[in-house]
């Protein structure tokens, strides 16, 4: 009597498994036009992702960090709005604002690459409808690649979360203080461990 032998086909024996991108693959993707330069685009653990289209209120408060921010900046760093950051070898995000080490960010076109996290102060993110991203993924990572200060101002909540001291703990980034601040209060602005200035929150939130 003929016993059948069990045969499986290519798609039981061979597991698939997704190509992650990186970084440079992405930067090369970039440069070369095969991602439209008017969509707003980042890599997120090697997997291409396309922010959300930003609401009227993200806009002016995002204007207002702008200014607030940027004109209170000492010589020696200056304020990236929503431009790349390299994480990691599989990780460029997108955040709204990044203060970078450098006095002219054209230094940072040769060598070209993106900016790491030990060209970065301070990351910022405008909370309009993504306040539990902000504070869950977005922050793990962060606080992982050792961003040593990090700021979530939540527009609904009308408040500014300030953390720091970044820390890897049981395995996952997260930032040993967080400070709260809200209307009348002023938040400090600290670069390399050093307080430089002190941003009104009126001029950010009303």
């Amino acid at each position: 009597m003929a016993t059948a032998t069990g045969s499986r086909s290519p798609q039981e024996t061979t597991a698939e498994v997704p190509f992650d991108l990186t970084v440079d693959l992405f930067a090369r993707m970039v440069e070369a036009g095969l991602i439209p330069s008017d969509r707003r685009v980042y890599l997120l653990g090697g997997r291409l992702y396309e922010k959300m289209a930003k609401t009227k209120a993200h806009g002016f408060v995002g204007a207002a960090v702008n200014r607030a921010v940027g004109l209170r900046l000492p010589e020696g760093w200056s304020l990236w709005p929503e431009s790349t950051i390299a994480l990691d070898p599989t990780n460029a995000l997108l955040p709204d604002f990044a203060v970078i080490r450098g006095s002219n960010p054209l230094d940072f076109a040769s060598p070209e690459r993106y900016p790491g996290p030990q060209d970065v102060g301070l990351l910022i993110e405008v909370a309009v409808t993504s306040l539990r991203e902000d504070l869950t993924r977005a922050l793990e990572r962060y606080a992982r690649a050792g961003i040593p200060v990090y700021w979530v101002v939540d527009v609904p909540g009308r408040r500014i979360l300030v953390h720091d001291e970044p820390r890897v703990a049981e395995g996952r980034g997260e930032y040993a203080r967080v400070e709260t601040y809200r209307a009348g209060e002023s938040i400090p602005l600290v670069l390399d461990g050093r307080e430089v200035a002190r941003v009104p929150f009126d001029e950010l939130l009303r």
